[in-house]
């Protein structure tokens, strides 16, 4: 697995590193020479000479100072812009006062700074590091922008600026470049869109911070590839029968949303789960079964505007007892019915509940009854979902969808899949893992789900929990990017990405 860190965490690995025998400076040292050697590998390759690096007046900036002594040592003389003026940091000042005679050092408002970067080969950005949050400024837009439009390559140092390196926000005037070299791990923000947009080929230089340094951490945070999470699908023994994979119970739908239980469902059957049981309300099941012989279908009461009603509760969790998982919340609707349905499932279940959509908006109304839950529970929130559930607004949510994610988790001992471009998986220990599979043909009613019923299917076959939800996201992801190769995002519709889970199955299990 690859550990990324977030900006904090990597300033606690700096203060670590002191700690245990290796300085600031050395760091710096280390991180200015690496960059260098990947600036001198890529001019010899292309056989260009002519190397702009853009300096900060912080730390990134000292990197880049570094650097270009480096590289005047191997030969390559590099012109270096002040683009905030004069280091101002302690590091960047030292680097500053080492600097090689040879090199020309420009301010980023000197009269040739036009010409600099127009006959420029390749810039190096080391301007703002990982700590950059919120706006360029404005005196600086212009020249980022003129750097924008030059045909040289660029290439930053540890993150190209104008990133957020825990969010992936990009600032405007905020430049794209070909490869990004960052140091000991990389950051979260880089791997989030639309920052994974102007980073290019993500590389991680080792600058020596020793081993150890993360012993109290409590949050490690993880990307999955597709080539780990596969192996991950249970085998399916010849000598099986239905019970042998599963009884998932549904509970979802209205007589407004009824698409929404029978995607789920539908995922669910089509991904392996022995038995698939949709409780519903009656006019609904009347409605699916035609569609899903292979259900197995409990109609509930329900009220004058098609939601199941209180007086379900009782009887949903007896059937809970002959079940693998719950899906609980795809198209139920927010009543108070519905609430006391979810709420009496969280206080009896003694199976893993995935609460989804219109469950975690009940939810959210009175959170704090997962601390009266007695089984594993999954809350697959999108981002304004996520900011119910913690009280704060889809705008702060957005700031840090990751941290907020890992708080939910831990505060309550549950799992959280939070779902956008890229998910986020939170497990109640601070383990998380991020993944980035599917396009814009997930971007549509039905996805979340979609995810639900397959969750649900996977715990049910045997799977644990954390495996089940990322077995989930690759394979709904993965599934949306095999349909796109051959029909366009945006005619794509969760019921065929349902079709032809077949087909990816069947890919994975030839592995």
């Amino acid at each position: 697995m690859t550990m990324i860190l977030t900006p904090k965490q990597m300033a606690e690995a700096e203060q670590a590193s002191i700690k245990l025998g290796v300085s600031l400076g050395e760091l710096m040292d280390n991180a200015g020479q690496a960059f260098g050697r990947e600036l001198l590998s890529f001019a010899l390759q292309e056989n260009l000479r002519n190397i702009v690096i853009l300096v900060g007046n912080g730390n990134n900036g000292g990197d880049g100072l570094v650097c270009a002594n480096f590289l005047t040592e191997s030969g390559i003389i590099p012109t270096v812009v002040l683009m905030c003026g004069k280091p101002k940091t302690e590091l960047s000042v030292k680097a500053f006062e080492s600097l090689h005679k040879s090199i020309t050092v420009i301010n980023e408002d000197s009269c040739n700074f036009t010409d600099v970067i127009s006959n420029a080969d390749i810039i190096a950005d080391c301007v703002f590091g990982t700590g950059f949050h919120g706006e360029i400024k404005a005196d600086l837009l212009e020249h980022f922008n003129l750097i924008g439009n030059s045909d040289a390559y660029k290439i930053a140092c540890d993150c190209p600026s104008g990133v957020n390196c825990l969010n992936g926000h990009v600032a405007d005037g905020t430049f794209r470049c070909i490869k990004t070299i960052t140091f000991h791990r990389s950051k979260t923000g880089l791997h989030f869109h639309p920052a994974k947009d102007y980073c290019g080929d993500v590389i991680v230089k080792n600058i020596g911070i020793p081993d150890g340094w993360d012993k109290n951490m409590d949050t490690r945070i993880y990307l999955k590839s597709k080539h780990e999470i596969v192996p991950l699908l249970p085998h399916r023994s010849r000598n099986s029968h239905k019970g042998t994979f599963g009884r998932l119970m549904l509970i979802c739908g209205s007589e407004s949303y009824m698409g929404a239980a029978m995607i789920s469902t539908k995922a669910s059957l089509k991904s392996g789960v022995g038995i698939a049981q949709l409780c519903t309300p009656t006019p609904v099941a009347h409605s699916l079964v035609s569609a899903m012989p292979e259900c197995v279908f409990t109609p509930l009461a329900y009220d004058e505007q098609g939601f199941i009603t209180a007086d379900n509760a009782s009887m949903l969790c007896d059937i809970t007892k002959k079940c693998s998982a719950v899906v609980i919340g795809c198209g139920l609707g927010v009543t108070d019915g519905t609430k006391a349905v979810v709420f009496e499932l969280i206080r009896n279940s003694q199976i893993p509940l995935i609460i989804d959509a219109d469950g975690i908006n009940c939810l959210s109304t009175h959170i704090d009854i997962l601390e009266e839950k007695q089984a594993e529970i999954i809350l697959t929130p999108h981002p304004a979902e996520l900011a119910r559930l913690c009280g704060v607004s889809t705008a702060e949510i957005l700031e840090n969808r990751l941290g907020y994610a890992v708080m939910l988790a831990k505060k309550y001992g549950v799992t959280i899949v939070s779902k956008a471009t890229q998910t986020i998986t939170a497990l109640s220990d601070g383990t998380t893992f991020v993944t980035d599979f599917g396009n814009t043909a997930l971007a549509k009613g039905g996805s979340g789900d979609m995810l639900a019923g397959l969750i649900g299917s996977f715990i049910s076959q045997g799977v644990a929990t954390q495996k089940a939800c990322l077995l989930a996201c690759c394979l709904m992801g993965c599934t949306a990017e095999r349909l796109s190769a051959q029909y366009s995002e945006r005619s794509i519709l969760a019921s065929d990405i349902i079709s032809h889970f077949s087909q990816e199955l069947k890919d994975w299990e030839n592995k």
